[in-house]
């Protein structure tokens, strides 16, 4: 994943450019409006970083994205980030104060399914805690003097997390107990080189791996221009001849990065016969049965949030904050585990029938493909494989569940998973529209970080790769203005953004 890649004469938004910067902030006080709230005032998601009413309430706990690749520097090694926390504003002196953390108490999750049955065989369980260094627990968590290492006491207050593996069976491995997490960014005053503090905060893994808590910059690369499309069938609110400079590109996020043996998921420990793992995260908050005795009870963990593909809800309900209903499909999605997305009938129909199309068409005249939607519900259910049961438009076998030569067919379900083929070799020129571009390592083959996922997924709505090009849904605008391209080695995320 090659740094400051220029691609169809867009370049990538060089961050330390200081006419630049001021740029930026007068495209981001024009388009703000539009590309956070949508076609409508009042509505709220950016790059489908709110995916349901729910998500609203426990920001903690709202998984932005999930992302999914092959090692670029280890062939050998598979890469799993889940990003939380959007919308995250810079610290700097002028609000030092400024605070992101982890939830304590909740379990942060990556889940692999390697037999395709959409339940998890391996888990990755990530817990925090606070650990309040401050004389009698007070005064601010950062300072006075600056923060050179995880250790110096003028980090008042440091996260630390418990690293756990569970299997299929339940069995439970400790990896790592107290490990510290990179605090919050608060400004480049109080923190003078946070790339230390983060490279301090790597911890190996035994048996292979290591694993990163830490505040990033948001990599998201949206298409502004594409929003509209997916809720009104209108491209908005950049035109192709205006500069496409989205929020995101601003702000951060906390991301939980894990590197393992691809040995570690695959089925049978054999990714060569077994390439396929199905991925997805989820957030899981202690609380209490009331059905019975609160007596020495052990906590109950509620899944409250959860996100494998991404941009579900755009895609197939063509939904957002404002226009989806609490309670709605999109909230019951956040609950449940992929076994049992088959069994929700709206959720159901919606990929096989999936509502942008049909928008498209009423504002635009572009007929929708024919239903029911065998490509669309594969591709978010199935895995792309070219048996015709299997949404045979796509033409070619790529990351279905079917191509491990140790599943058992009979257990393989309907289950919406961001699904990964661990043998597709990493490509020197990667493409961001992945494999509607013909890059098979790219987008819905797992997902990298350097990925754009608006283009493909309406191009794929709209029938392709099977049917005519929908490429003219997106004219090129003058200039992007997106998160930098991800690092080539480990971690690969980018450093949280930060004034003085």
């Amino acid at each position: 994943m090659p740094r400051n890649v220029r691609e169809s004469g867009n370049p990538r938004f060089d961050w330390t450019s200081r006419r630049r910067l001021t740029a930026l902030a007068f495209a981001l006080a024009a388009l703000t409006a539009g590309a956070l709230s949508g076609p409508f005032t009042g509505t709220g998601e950016a790059g489908g970083h709110i995916d349901a009413p729910s998500s609203l309430l426990d920001p903690a706990a709202d998984l932005t994205d999930v992302y999914a690749f092959t090692s670029p520097e280890n062939a050998d090694m598979v890469t799993l980030i889940a990003n939380v926390r959007p919308f995250q504003v810079p610290g700097t002196a002028a609000n030092a104060l400024v605070d992101f953390p982890f939830a304590t108490g909740a379990r942060y999750e990556i889940h692999t399914d390697a037999d395709g049955d959409g339940t998890p065989d391996t888990t990755y369980r990530w817990t925090f805690r606070d650990e309040d260094r401050r004389p009698f627990g007070l005064g601010p968590k950062v300072g006075p003097l600056p923060v050179t290492s995880l250790n110096d006491r003028s980090l008042g207050v440091r996260q630390k997390y418990t690293l756990e593996k569970v299997t299929a069976g339940g069995a439970t491995e400790t990896l790592l107990s107290d490990a510290i997490a990179s605090p919050t960014h608060t400004g480049r005053a109080l923190m003078p080189d946070y790339a230390r503090l983060r490279t301090q905060a790597i911890r190996e893994l035994p048996g292979g791996g290591r694993t990163l808590a830490t505040h990033s910059a948001d990599t998201f690369k949206a298409d502004t221009q594409v929003f509209g499309l997916y809720t009104l069938g209108t491209r908005g609110p950049v035109p192709g001849w205006l500069p496409d400079a989205q929020p995101l590109s601003a702000l951060n996020v906390n991301s939980i990065v894990l590197q393992v043996p691809k040995r570690d998921i695959a089925l049978k420990g054999d990714p060569k016969r077994n390439p396929v793992v199905g991925v997805w995260a989820s957030v899981s908050r202690p609380g209490a049965d009331l059905n019975r005795s609160l007596s020495a009870q052990a906590p109950t963990f509620r899944q409250v949030s959860r996100h494998g593909n991404p941009h579900v809800a755009f895609a197939l309900f063509g939904s957002t904050i404002g226009l989806a209903t609490p309670g709605g499909p999109e909230d019951r999605l956040q609950a449940r585990v992929p076994k049992d997305d088959r069994q929700d009938a709206d959720f159901f129909a919606a990929t096989l029938d999936p509502v942008p199309p049909h928008r498209i068409e009423s504002a635009q005249g572009r007929k929708a493909p024919a239903a029911p939607r065998r490509d669309i519900q594969a591709l978010f259910m199935k895995g792309i494989g070219k048996d015709k049961a299997n949404g045979a438009a796509f033409g070619f076998d790529l990351n279905t569940h079917t191509m491990n030569a140790d599943a058992d067919a009979g257990r393989i379900v309907l289950a919406e998973e961001l699904r990964l083929n661990l043998s597709t070799p990493v490509t020197a020129a990667p493409k961001r529209y992945g494999v509607v571009d013909g890059d098979l390592q790219g987008f819905p083959n797992g997902r990298r970080l350097n990925d754009n996922i608006d283009g493909p997924l309406i191009r794929m709505l709209e029938g392709e790769p099977a049917g005519p090009s929908a490429a003219d849904l997106l004219p090129d605008p003058v200039v992007r203005l997106e998160p930098a391209d991800a690092q080539a080695t480990f971690p690969y995320l980018n450093l949280p953004h930060a004034g003085p």
